[in-house]
């Protein structure tokens, strides 16, 4: 690996901003965010405390269990430019939850219709 490459990784690696990953957990989980992510990941929720505190980061490990976590919407909400088959993904998962809950609403009007 040249220097050259290990330049564009760094630049890329420094994309990623970790208040974004606060910022998007805290959304998701407006009360009891360091329980409910703690949940979702494994990580501690001493540890996600810490990042919501503002005293540390994310670590490599912990950073790819939000990932794994929390897909393509993550990903998207941290990385302020990416590639385009990440928005692909990304608009693809928020496509399946939409036809989801369209085929569970479609399932109670005919519950209602049917008890008419």
């Amino acid at each position: 690996m040249s220097g050259k490459d290990v330049f564009k990784i760094g630049q890329i690696n420094g994309e990623a901003c970790p208040d974004r990953a606060v910022e998007f957990i805290r959304k998701l989980y407006p009360n009891k965010t360091a329980d409910c992510v703690s949940a979702d990941t494994g990580v501690p929720a001493q540890t996600v405390r810490r990042w919501l505190e503002g005293v540390a980061k994310p670590s490599w490990v912990a950073f790819s269990r939000l990932i794994l976590a929390y897909g393509p919407a993550f990903l998207v909400a941290v990385f302020p430019s990416r590639p385009r088959w990440l928005d692909d993904a990304y608009q693809r998962e928020q496509l399946a939850e939409l036809e989801a809950e369209q085929a569970r609403i479609q399932s109670k009007i005919s519950a209602l219709r049917a008890n008419k």
